[in-house]
């Protein structure tokens, strides 16, 4: 909140909803598909060319085009991508900015689909919309009081989950889509491992996140934190007890990261759960 700076949010808010779940879209089209091209280098083009496209749209207040521009791409991933189920796979969860920036990650991702591994990126919706069940959890615990009535948040959710449906039947063509989670199933599986009051950052997303992993067969995970950080560093290390005792199968490599983290350490860590 600043002096002089309004945001018109009835104005905004289809557009930022519909370009969240574009980007998140792309990303689940492009990871499957680097680690799978039939030429190097396919993918990253594909991507950066569907990138310029969608902020050609949104330049021109045409958000609806968003839809066709993501059909096409779908078609053109598929074109790419060379048909193989027996690569391995790997989540990743964390903070936010480690995992959607690559330089503070040390471009880590790149590393793993140079090495045909397929990335698995939670949803940066994911990190948006989960105030909609942090509303619930707030006044359930007696945390504080909802910014607003829960009907009217439940009504909310119902009409972004209307737009990511959308999205869904769109790039359900594509064979290695993963479709959006849907946050409240998730929460409930989250709860059986840490107190849904822990709602600060990411919170209990980390292990919302890495159960819906778990459920989905993604059995290894990259957890990425900045080091000494409660919301991320300190909460992905003290449930890793738990989450092998619900998850047996579940291998879990945290990374800490700060200006002084040494990236030879990182590298060699990753070796050990990629081998």
């Amino acid at each position: 909140e600043q002096p002089g700076f309004d945001l018109p949010w009835a104005k905004v808010m289809r557009k930022a909803l519909l370009m969240l779940l574009f980007g998140d879209c792309l990303g689940k089209l492009y990871y499957p598909a680097v680690a799978r091209e039939k030429e190097k280098g396919a993918a990253k083009r594909l991507h950066a060319a569907y990138l310029r496209h969608a902020g050609q749209a949104i330049e021109q207040n045409r958000p609806s085009e968003l839809y066709r521009i993501l059909d096409h791409a779908v078609t053109d991933f598929a074109e790419i991508t060379e048909e193989n189920d027996n690569i391995p796979v790997m989540g990743v969860v964390g903070e936010i900015y480690l995992k959607y920036n690559a330089f503070s990650n040390r471009h880590i991702l790149d590393w793993l689909a140079d090495r045909h591994i397929e990335v698995v990126a939670p949803s940066m919706y994911n990190f948006f919309i989960n105030s909609f069940v942090n509303n619930h959890i707030n006044k359930k615990q007696n945390i504080k009081k909802p910014g607003m009535p829960l009907w009217m948040s439940d009504a909310l959710y119902k009409l972004v989950r209307f737009y990511t449906r959308k999205f869904d039947r769109i790039c359900s063509r594509y064979r290695y889509y993963r479709p959006f989670a849907d946050l409240f199933k998730d929460a409930k599986a989250a709860e059986k491992i840490i107190n849904l009051a822990a709602n600060f950052g990411e919170g209990w997303l980390i292990p919302a996140e890495i159960a819906n992993f778990a459920e989905n067969g993604v059995n290894n995970v990259l957890s990425f934190q900045p080091f000494g950080c409660i919301a991320n560093h300190v909460i992905s290390k003290g449930i890793e007890k738990r989450v092998k005792k619900i998850y047996p199968k579940m291998n879990i490599l945290s990374l800490d990261f700060d200006s002084g983290t040494s990236e030879t350490n990182v590298f060699n860590r990753l070796h050990f759960i990629v081998k």
